[in-house]
């Protein structure tokens, strides 16, 4: 299929995998789309920015690219960002299409619909987009596909006009009459509002006036607050809504108040400075409210992907209810959208539509529209790329899941290991992702569907770095499909799945078993090499104790959810897993604590002690805290054997005691590399790279561990 995407502040037009359909979404075959000028136009020229300026724009990703620096080092980090910002942008927000498919989760919507989608990066600029269920809502049969385009702009302008709770008979100003504020004016007219523009356009205020705004002003009129003074009774306006945009402005939100009444409100739906006045703001005592986009529900992992709702007698008016109550005011006739489209274009013509928004004429609505075609030639899932290398005697891969931690990490290092390894495929749920990526490392294959990885004949090595709750179904699927198979720490969450890939290894489908392993990558680190080199003749157990002092993540953080399952089994299994390596035992007995928090800011699943007694009789000790300070080292490990001590420091130190072990190197050396490494000579020799009843064992450990932190 075809998508708009911004590189590098240029407009490109690209072939890309069409998206999946999840079970909370529906897959729509857009018809037309709706460009916003001021929040596109904005994404197009940051696209064009320096790397520098665009991290420092936003001091979150500033935070982990600092973190990137520690652990891999400034030249390998600036190539890892730089690779994630090349991908691009996709731009829109705001479409109207035909469903041609429903996600099993889905009732109430069927193929043939038309719907009105939202949502950035969801409802873009492509022939086909996947969408969840609350951000998708039904076209009423009187209302035109062009008019539901503007369906998700119509949300953002009506969010406001709530956010303003007016009664009729009263007054809001409108501060720019662009095509949000257009909408909004409107809006506020079919209440019964008495609305005042202000906008430099005269362009823009012949419109407005064309729609029945009575009352327009420029902001630099010189008698603006004797004006508006006049036309509310000497009182001023009682809500200001502020539609404009312009970031850098803090006296838009200034102005503002000088031309509301005393105790009234002022609504910030635009981008514009904040930086107000104090002592006029206190003097009149005005409600200054921030517009969350479409309404409630927006950016709530729960509500928007999940598609869990919200009670309609505690929330009246979600992100969802007011797609579908703009719809109603087009049908009813109450706003005009058509007038507002000034130009039309053919997606083909994306980058003149573009042109045209940046030249001086600034079109209030330009709309994309999508020439019918065959749907079969703009549905496929994947896209195949030219062979740019020999792939003669080297393992074939496919890569299902682009995380940031399979970008940092399996992919810089499958290139390294070129002479071992082709990736020929790589997969995951973002199309554009897929294709960049596949092109970044010459793979043949870009798909946003995992069931064509394994159902290629090629590929004999399947990598799984998606996010945890999907581990054990993918597992189960390409050990069926004759694959062999590395997934990303955990193998599962719970002991039914546990034992149903156990299944599937003892008895395959296929008349051999293909060999598993899990990503416990620490266990190939040459430092855990050096100390089971060391103790390798021991004759007494061991003693170990471990300290991880671990990044604190909120309670809503994904890892902490179902989909994550939660640290014990995300990333203490890592521990686990060194302590049977190191034993070369089965744990017997298994104790674990977690904390007593006294609220939800810190978990027992993120705090808590683990210990182990081994059937050799060595003892193991993990303590996993958030609680810590970052400027802490991470991980620190000490292992006591027969009169020797070693101690590992963030897995950049390790020093021994009572023996000549020393080590140092300048960047963490988790053993990520040398895993893939030993994979290779694995899976050459036909052996399994970690024995089965060690992953068995490693897994049934954290479980266990796991189910008494939250049952104690």
């Amino acid at each position: 299929m075809k998508q708009v995407i911004f590189k590098k502040g240029k407009v490109v037009l690209e072939e890309v995998p069409a998206p999946k359909c999840s079970a909370n979404n529906v897959l729509v075959e857009t018809l037309y789309s709706l460009i916003s000028s001021g929040t596109e136009m904005a994404s197009l020229t940051f696209s064009k920015q320096p790397l520098l300026f665009k991290v420092l724009k936003y001091p979150t990703k500033l935070a982990k690219g600092l973190r990137l620096i520690k652990e891999h080092g400034v030249f390998e980090t600036y190539k890892i960002v730089t690779g994630m910002l090349e991908a691009g942008v996709t731009p829109g927000y705001s479409l109207c299409g035909r469903v041609i498919e429903v996600g099993k989760n889905i009732k109430d919507i069927k193929v043939g619909d038309l719907v009105a989608c939202a949502g950035a990066n969801l409802a873009s600029h492509a022939e086909i987009v996947s969408v969840p269920r609350n951000l998708v809502v039904e076209v009423p049969a009187e209302v035109s596909a062009e008019d539901a385009a503007s369906t998700t702009i119509g949300a953002i302008a009506l969010q406001g006009v709530r956010q303003a709770d007016l009664r009729v008979g009263e007054s809001a100003v409108v501060i720019g009459l662009g095509l949000l504020g257009q909408i909004t004016s409107q809006i506020l007219l079919a209440s019964g509002v008495k609305v005042i523009g202000l906008e430099f356009s005269r362009a823009r205020i012949k419109k407005a006036q064309e729609n029945g705004l009575k009352f327009v002003f420029s902001p630099a009129h010189k008698n603006l607050i004797n004006e508006v003074n006049r036309l509310t009774n000497f009182q001023g306006a009682d809500a200001t809504i502020i539609t404009a945009s312009n970031p850098n402005d803090n006296s838009i939100i200034n102005q503002a108040l000088s031309l509301t009444r005393k105790r009234g409100k002022v609504v910030v739906v635009g981008d514009i400075g904040l930086q107000i006045e104090r002592l006029p703001w206190y003097e009149k005592e005005i409600d200054l409210k921030i517009s969350t986009s479409y309404g409630p529900g927006r950016g709530d992992e729960e509500y928007e992907n999940k598609g869990i709702d919200y009670p309609y007698a505690y929330v009246r008016w979600t992100e969802n209810r007011n797609l579908a109550a703009y719809l109603e005011l087009l049908k009813d006739k109450k706003i005009n959208f058509s007038s507002l489209v000034e130009a039309k274009y053919q997606l083909e013509q994306a980058s003149l539509a573009y042109q045209l928004l940046h030249s001086n004429k600034k079109p209030l609505a330009v709309l994309l529209a999508y020439a019918p075609q065959e749907l079969e030639t703009k549905i496929s899932p994947k896209i195949e790329l030219p062979e740019l290398q020999k792939t003669e005697g080297k393992i074939e891969v496919g890569v299902i899941g682009i995380g940031n931690f399979c970008q940092v990490v399996h992919l810089p290092n499958l290139a390294r290991l070129r002479n071992y390894y082709h990736l020929r495929g790589i997969c995951t749920h973002d199309a554009v992702k897929a294709k960049y990526f596949a092109n970044r490392y010459h793979a043949n294959i870009a798909t946003t569907d995992y069931q064509v990885l394994l159902n290629d004949p090629k590929i004999n090595l399947i990598i799984i770095t998606t996010r945890h709750n999907l581990h054990a179904r993918m597992v189960i699927d390409a050990l069926r499909a004759g694959k062999n198979v590395l997934v990303e720490k955990p193998l599962c969450l719970t002991f039914e799945e546990l034992e149903e890939i156990k299944e599937v290894i003892k008895n395959p489908t296929i008349g051999y078993s293909p060999m598993l392993t899990v990503g416990f990558n620490r266990r190939f680190s040459p430092f855990l090499h050096a100390i089971k080199s060391e103790i390798s003749d021991r004759h007494s157990p061991l003693v170990i104790n471990y300290r991880m002092n671990a990044l604190y993540f909120p309670p809503s953080h994904w890892t902490n959810t179902s989909e994550g399952g939660g640290r014990i089994l995300g990333e203490a299994c890592h521990i686990f897993n060194i302590f049977c390596y190191l034993t070369n035992s089965t744990a017997t007995d298994i104790q674990a604590w977690g904390i007593n928090p006294l609220d939800t800011f810190y978990l027992a699943t993120d705090n808590f002690v683990v210990s182990l007694k081994f059937k050799d009789g060595s003892i193991a000790n993990l303590t996993y805290t958030t609680e810590g300070s970052e400027q802490m080292p991470k991980e620190l490990m000490e292992v006591y054997s027969e009169g020797s001590s070693f101690v590992l420091n963030d897995y950049k130190e390790l020093v021994g005691y009572g023996t000549k072990v020393k080590m140092k190197t300048l960047n963490p050396k988790k053993g990520h590399l040398e895993e893939l490494e030993e994979l290779a000579r694995a899976l050459h020799q036909r052996k399994w790279l970690i024995p089965w009843e060690e992953i068995e064992e490693t897994t049934r450990i954290s479980l266990e561990a796991d189910k008494q932190v939250r049952q104690k």
